[in-house]
């Protein structure tokens, strides 16, 4: 399938708290807020990621991604590959009494999603309701109009207690921030526990720009303007803004910013890290 072989979405957050009582200001810690980010068409691979916790404390794909229409497909990272969901439609799955309104594409073959159940009648595999979870990213492709996706829910401003695990040994992890935030990545809000040596590779809607990190003020020392350089630099897939480093020979990007509710593949070549962040709000 051409969309496993291809394989950040533009959003805008409004968060706030909201509380009255009588004449003295009463204050809620939770942060409620929501965030619209827009789904192309026409079967672009958009890379999403939840940056809220959903209602009720739930993180399931349905409930999440509440603008999609029927007949989106989602696919989630499993480590080696994607497991591929296909949305038929709120209600359809569920009300034949199957677990969810997702199918497996790769049902009854190799890849299939663990749990699927087969629907005789319908000839597809059900399967268990996929969850997006906050700290991870998922790619969706929509074979119709450009739509726009409404998350909404709690802002998580820490993750102290469940970090977002990235291994090592070379994997690639397919992450995002737990924080709904746009950012440089090498800012404190992202938080990030490199250590020198990880690769970075940001969707571009065709390919991947791949950075790669060459430790906390290495770039930025010099006078370039990061501590990333581009493993493309001076060929196809070069990252625009590339400065040229002749002394070192190797091309610095400009800062790398993430988007609000998108995603990002870390290759990490050492040891399993534990990426904790705590957005402080002034």
């Amino acid at each position: 399938m051409k969309a496993k072989t291809l394989l950040i979405a533009a959003a805008a957050l409004a968060a706030g708290v909201i509380s009255s009582q009588a004449q003295t200001p009463v204050y809620s810690q939770n942060i409620v807020g929501y965030v619209n980010s827009t789904i192309p068409g026409n079967n672009a691979l958009t890379l999403i990621a939840n940056p809220l916790l959903g209602p009720s404390g739930t993180n399931g794909a349905t409930q999440v991604l509440t603008g999609l229409a029927g007949g989106e497909n989602l696919f989630l990272w499993n480590n080696h590959g994607y497991y591929v969901y296909s949305f038929q439609g709120v209600g359809v799955g569920t009300g034949l009494g199957f677990p969810s309104d997702w199918t497996d594409l790769n049902g009854g073959a190799a890849g299939a999603i663990p749990g699927d159940v087969y629907d005789s009648v319908n000839q597809v595999y059900w399967a268990p309701a996929p969850q997006l979870n906050q700290g991870v990213a998922a790619f969706i492709q929509n074979g119709g109009n450009t739509l726009t996706n409404t998350y909404v829910g709690t802002v998580v401003l820490q993750n102290t207690n469940t970090p977002v695990a990235i291994p090592g040994n070379n994997a690639l992890t397919l992450v995002s921030s737990t924080v709904p935030i746009a950012d440089n990545i090498e800012s404190t809000n992202f938080n990030l526990p490199f250590v020198g040596g990880e690769n970075v590779f940001v969707w571009n809607n065709h390919g991947y720009y791949a950075y790669s990190f060459q430790g906390a003020g290495v770039g930025t020392g010099l006078g370039f303007p990061s501590d990333y350089t581009d493993l493309n630099g001076g060929a196809a897939g070069a990252i625009p803004g590339d400065v040229y480093d002749s002394v070192n020979q190797v091309y610095w990007t400009q800062p790398l910013v993430i988007g609000v509710a998108t995603g990002f593949f870390v290759q990490n070549g050492g040891s399993t890290l534990s990426w904790k962040q705590n957005l402080v709000i002034q």
